[in-house]
Formats: C-alpha cells, sequence, structure tokens
C-alpha cells in the first residue's frame, strides 16, 4: 500500500495516462480537444485519477497520445476553467477530483459516490457520448408548447409521443394515461404514494430495488416480502401475502431485475396475472431495465396480461439513453394519472422543459440505442465475471440475463465491513443489505459494471486488494 501512495502523489506517466483514457478518442461528439477533456474528465469521475494528481508535462502527454501539443493544451484549458485542474508555477498541473466521503442518510444515497475512488455502484450510463446529436433551441422550445414551461403532467408534445410508443407496441395508451416524470424513481414514488398510506403493506420482492425501500420508509408503510426464484415472483408465495397481508400496492420489476439480473419468464407473468386479477391489486410494474434485457425485451407484461388488477407502468430515459436527463414516465389508468399529478404538486410543479424537448429528439432512436446498449452491456458483463473469477474465485457471481449489475455472494454472512475496507482501496460497491426490506446482514455486494472498462478492470483490481486483506486476517473497517 505504501507503493501505492507514493505513485499518487506523483501522479501517473504519461504512457499510464493513456492507458486509462482508453478510447477517448473514439467519442462521436466535439473537436479533439473537446473529447479529449471528456476523457479526463471520465477518467477523474472514475477515479482513476485522484485529488492531488500531477499530471505529466503536456508535451509528453500529446506524445503518448500521438495528438499535438496545442491539442492537451486547449483541453487542459477547458478543464482548468471548470476547475477540475490546478496548474502552478513549479508545481506541474494537479487534479483537483471529487469531494471526500459523504453520510449516506438513505439506501440509493450508498449507490452515489460515499468514497472517492472508482465507482461501481451507481447503475446508470457513465455519461451521454453514445447518443446521436440532438439540440434544443428557443424556436423548438416555443413550438412545443413550451409556454410558461410548467406542465405537470408534462408537455403535450411528449406525452403523445409516449402514448404512441406504447400504442405501437400493441397497448392502446391516450396521452391522459401518460405522466412525464422526473425519472423512473419519482414515477414509482407518485404510483406508490398515490394508494399506500402510513401504515400500509406495501408487497415487494424479497430483494429488490434499494430505491423502493427509501420509498416505502418515506410513507410511512410497511413492506411485505414476496419470495422468488430465477423465474421471478413465487406464485404461492404472492397468493400467500395477497390474501394475508392485502398490501395496497405490489412493487414488481418485470425488466432484468435490480439487483441480481434474472429476468421473469413469460408464464410466470402470465401465472402471476391471473392471481393478481382475483385479489384486484393495484401493480407498479417497474420497467425501467426492460429494454435491456440482452435477449429482447420481455413481452407481454402484466400491464398487458391483467385484465381486472389496476397496473401502472413505469418506464425511464435514464438506463437507455442517459440518467442526466431526469426523464421518466408512468403509463395508468387517467383517473390514476390525475391522482399522481395532485401528489407531484405538493412538491414539485412539473418536470424540465429541455429535458423533455432532449427526450422528445432521443425517442426516434430508443430501440437503435437500446440494442447498442444491450450489445456492449453483454460483452461488458461477461467480460467483468471472467476477471472476477481470476482475482476472486472464491466469489459466487451472478450470470445476468440484462442490465448492468453483477450480484456477487461472498463468503462471508455480512459484507458491510468489505464494503467499507474496498471503499479504502479506492472502490466502490454497494452492500446487499441495501436491496432487502429490513437491512439485516447480507453476503452480497452489487456490483456495477457499465463503465469504460480500463475503469471496471482497475476497480475489480482493487476489489480483490481490499479482499486479500480482508482474508488475511481481522482488520479494523470500521473506525
Amino acid at each position: 500500500m505504501a507503493q501505492q501512495t507514493n505513485r499518487r502523489a506523483k501522479g501517473p506517466t504519461a504512457s499510464a495516462l493513456a492507458s486509462a483514457l482508453g478510447g477517448w478518442a473514439d467519442a462521436p461528439h466535439g473537436t479533439l480537444a473537446q473529447q479529449l477533456a471528456q476523457g479526463l474528465r471520465g477518467a477523474i469521475d472514475a477515479g482513476l485519477l485522484v485529488d492531488g494528481d500531477v499530471l505529466p508535462a503536456e508535451r509528453a502527454v500529446a506524445t503518448a497520445l500521438s495528438v499535438s501539443r496545442s491539442t492537451v493544451t486547449a483541453a487542459l484549458d477547458q478543464l482548468r476553467a471548470d476547475g477540475v485542474l490546478v496548474s502552478r508555477q513549479g508545481s506541474g498541473t494537479v487534479v483537483r477530483g471529487r469531494a471526500g466521503p459523504s453520510v449516506a442518510g438513505t439506501r440509493i444515497a450508498e449507490h452515489f459516490g460515499t468514497v472517492p475512488g472508482i465507482d461501481l455502484a451507481a447503475g446508470n450510463p457513465p455519461d451521454a457520448s453514445h447518443l446521436p446529436p440532438v439540440t434544443v433551441d428557443v424556436a423548438a422550445l416555443l413550438a412545443r408548447g413550451g409556454g410558461p414551461g410548467v406542465e405537470p403532467l408534462g408537455l403535450p408534445a411528449l406525452r403523445t409521443a409516449l402514448a404512441d410508443r406504447h400504442t405501437a407496441h400493441g397497448r392502446v395508451t391516450d396521452p391522459t394515461q401518460v405522466h412525464v416524470t422526473a425519472g423512473g424513481h419519482q414515477a414509482v414514488a407518485l404510483a406508490v404514494g398515490a394508494v399506500a398510506r402510513g401504515g400500509a403493506a406495501i408487497a415487494v420482492e424479497e430483494t429488490s430495488y434499494p430505491g423502493i425501500f427509501d420509498i416505502v420508509d418515506s410513507l410511512g408503510a410497511r413492506p411485505v416480502a414476496v419470495r422468488a426464484d430465477a423465474a421471478g415472483l413465487l406464485p404461492e408465495d404472492l397468493e400467500r401475502v395477497l390474501a394475508e397481508e392485502a398490501p395496497a400496492v405490489l412493487y414488481v420489476q418485470t425488466g432484468p431485475h435490480n439487483p441480481t439480473g434474472r429476468v421473469p419468464s413469460p408464464g410466470r407473468l402470465r401465472t402471476l396475472a391471473g392471481i393478481l386479477d382475483a385479489h384486484d391489486t393495484v401493480v407498479v410494474e417497474d420497467c425501467a431495465l426492460a429494454e435491456l434485457a440482452f435477449a429482447g425485451r420481455v413481452r407481454p407484461e402484466l400491464t398487458d396480461l391483467c385484465r381486472r388488477a389496476v397496473v401502472v407502468s413505469v418506464g425511464s430515459f435514464s438506463k437507455v439513453a442517459w440518467g442526466g436527463l431526469r426523464i421518466g414516465w408512468l403509463r395508468a389508468p387517467a383517473p390514476f394519472v390525475e391522482r399522481t399529478m395532485y401528489l407531484r404538486l405538493a412538491n414539485d410543479i412539473g418536470p424540465s422543459v429541455p429535458s423533455q424537448l432532449m427526450a422528445l429528439e432521443l425517442l426516434p432512436h430508443m430501440d437503435d440505442l437500446a440494442a447498442t446498449r444491450r450489445a456492449t452491456l453483454s460483452a461488458t458483463v461477461a467480460r467483468a465475471r471472467e476477471q472476477l473469477a481470476l482475482e476472486l474465485p472464491e466469489w459466487r457471481v451472478s450470470d445476468p440475463q440484462g442490465g448492468s449489475v453483477l450480484w456477487a455472494r461472498l463468503p462471508v454472512p455480512d459484507t458491510a465491513a468489505y464494503v467499507v475496507l474496498a471503499g479504502r482501496h479506492g472502490v466502490h460497491v454497494a452492500p446487499g443489505s441495501i436491496a432487502t426490506p429490513t437491512r439485516v446482514p447480507n453476503a452480497h455486494v452489487r456490483i456495477c459494471v457499465d463503465r469504460p472498462w480500463p475503469t471496471v478492470e482497475e476497480g475489480i483490481r482493487r476489489l480483490g486488494l481490499a479482499w486479500r486483506e480482508l482474508d488475511a486476517g481481522p482488520v479494523a473497517v470500521l473506525g
């Protein structure tokens, strides 16, 4: 570890920097200098370059990257202007990276940079570089109905486009059945909050998206776990929970499951739909990851199969396009949509108009973007599993059917201490306990590999270092 500290004090060599930047020149947008600035920023955000690292001389960087010195200077100037780099006479150019540890107040907070270093916890595309060129100007804003900019249910043009997309897939939808939200998480919160009150039971999978438990807690409700297997929720256990607990709502993921990566079978979904119809259950069907199933989206979904149960379908641009858009939506009967609008107005009077206009421009490209993302993620997931098998053969790592997450079981009863130790080695992963209703000790960690491969590879190497330190004997990691 002393050797690593010395390297960090001096910073990377020019060749090491070139390796960390990977395919920086393959970015589809901007000048060469802008692409280099983006690559450097990405390396800093990923934790491959950390606060205090001194960059090599500009001439050496130019040689290592086979570009002109003026290109390097322009890229560094951009990052200096943004405060990402600082240059002082006699000290060179120094990285001013991400802030240090923050206090995690909720489960979802544990996905976001609670330690400086490589982030393998948050499950979003690392940036927007894979998107096609889109523009938003004032004329387009006015023409699309921007007006005063306050539309609690979303721009009519985007609601219509999303309704048309649902209809094209055989699910006849009117724009009045669509509520545009600030991401899929808000859509889930509004849908659950519209029917659940303090003390209400909310049925959830025994291992599920951590954000749903934050939502349940915020409502003063209580989660009721439903057991699952590789095909999805167990019908007999769902029947039991519905009969005994009469939950106000069932939250379920029918795309690639976060965090296990499983995809429900069509036959299982048909069986579940029959049970839900028999109980007139309100269902929140989270499809935010549905387009990222490696074999293609599973259809029909519960919203297609249920005849009596009210099914609220949740979608998002975050996983296929870019999390920074903060645009999601829910599809539900019009009276239910109106109820979610009034709930939203208590805290938020509507989504960003420029983001909605970008989403409108991206919507015709979503199928192509999803196909590219599926291929990329499938390859990265396979490569990461191979690397984990080499570095950490003691771990049992899931073989997901979609998404970007690996769900790894460690030979320890609780991974909380290991996650802290991994943070000290400069890599952030999420403990399995945040994906369970009661946060009991859990033997899993959640690893997101939706990152450039050099970042994933280095992150796995650091996970291996942390594991070997933990495996060597008792370590005081919680002080």
